[in-house]
C-alpha cells in the first residue's frame, strides 16, 4: 500500500479497490488520515483520487460494487454521523438520527437496507461499547434512521460481520467487564434478519477475538481471518451458513487485524494493525478458490 493503515474503509468502487481515511503511527504520534486511494488490480498500480475534508477511521463499510457508501467512524476527536460515499456526486450525509456509538461498529447492507450494530463513542472508550442496532434507509426522498431489535448478546465494538443472504452476521469482538474494568474478548455469533427484526444465535467461535475481519465468499461461506486474541494473530476458519459451522482456513499471510476485499475471482488483505502502535503497509491477494 501506499502508506501504512489501519482502521481505513475499505470496498470496490467501478472495478478497483477503493480506501478511504484509516490511521497509522510516526514517531509513537497517531495519524488520522484524508486520503482516498484507489488500486487497479488491471495496471497493479495506486492512485490518489483525493483528500477528504476531514479525517476517518474505525467506521463500517456498508455496500461495495457499483458504489461504495460507509458510515460512522471518528475524526480523532469525535464520532462522525455522517453517511458517505466515495462518489463524487455524493456527498456526506449527516444523520443526526444516528446514535453517538458508531466508532467500531458492525454493520452491512441487505437489500435497500443498510444496518449498523454495537460499537462506541470513542475508540478509546472501551467502557461504553453498546448493543443498539439501527436501519439506514432512503425513503420518500431523505434518509432515515430507525431503531431495531437490540444485540442479544453483551454490549460490543470491534465485530467482524458480513451479509449472507437475507442477514446480517457478526462474530466475535471485545466486551467491557465493569466489575474488573477489563476488557475481553468474545466467541459471542449471531445473525440478524432487517425484515423480521429478529436475531438468531448461531454457533459461537472456536476462540474469543476481536478485530477480526470477515468477507462472504459466496451465499453460504464466510472467511473469519486475523484479529487479537492473546496476540495478534494469523488463524483463519471458514463459517458455513448452511450448517452453522466452522472448520479452520488458509492462514493470512501475515498477523494483524487486517482488512479484507473480494473483487474479481480473488480475495485481498490489506494493511491492518499488526502490533501496538504500529499499522503495516501489507497488501496480499490469493484466488478465492483456495480458500474456498
Amino acid at each position: 500500500m501506499p502508506e501504512p493503515n489501519g482502521g481505513f474503509f475499505c470496498g470496490v468502487a467501478h472495478g478497483k479497490i477503493c480506501v478511504v481515511g484509516g490511521t497509522n503511527w510516526e514517531g509513537g504520534k497517531k495519524n488520522w488520515l484524508k486520503a482516498v486511494r484507489a488500486y487497479d488490480p488491471m495496471t497493479r498500480t495506486w492512485t490518489k483520487l483525493k483528500d477528504l475534508e476531514n479525517p476517518v477511521a474505525y467506521g463500517a463499510v456498508l455496500r461495495d460494487g457499483d458504489v461504495f457508501a460507509y458510515v460512522g467512524g471518528s475524526d480523532g476527536k469525535q464520532a462522525v454521523k455522517t453517511l458517505a460515499s466515495i462518489e463524487e456526486k455524493m456527498s456526506p450525509v449527516h444523520l443526526p438520527g444516528l446514535p453517538a456509538s458508531v466508532v467500531s461498529i458492525a454493520g452491512g447492507s441487505v437489500g435497500n437496507r443498510h444496518i449498523i450494530a454495537g460499537g462506541t463513542d470513542d475508540a478509546l472508550n472501551v467502557a461504553g461499547v453498546q448493543r443498539a442496532t439501527h436501519a439506514i434507509e432512503f425513503v420518500a426522498g431523505s434518509w432515515k434512521v430507525g431503531k431495531l431489535a437490540d444485540y442479544p448478546g453483551k454490549p460490543f465494538s470491534t465485530a467482524a460481520s458480513a451479509v449472507v443472504g437475507d442477514e446480517l452476521l457478526i462474530f466475535g469482538g471485545m466486551n467491557y467487564v465493569e466489575a474488573t474494568q477489563q476488557v475481553v474478548n468474545t466467541t459471542e455469533a449471531y445473525a440478524f434478519s432487517p425484515e423480521k427484526n429478529v436475531w438468531r444465535r448461531l454457533k459461537p467461535l472456536v476462540i474469543a477475538r476481536r478485530g477480526m475481519c470477515a468477507v462472504a465468499l459466496d451465499e453460504g461461506l464466510v472467511y473469519l481471518a486475523g484479529g487479537y486474541a492473546e496476540e495478534f494473530t494469523t488463524d483463519a476458519f471458514i463459517y458455513d451458513a448452511k450448517t452453522d459451522s466452522y472448520r479452520p482456513a488458509k492462514s493470512l499471510p501475515y498477523a494483524a487485524m487486517v482488512s479484507l476485499v473480494k473483487h474479481d475471482g480473488f480475495v485481498y488483505c490489506l494493511g491492518g494493525e499488526d502490533k501496538k502502535q504500529s499499522r503495516t503497509d501489507k497488501f496480499f491477494r490469493i484466488p478465492l478458490a483456495e480458500l474456498k
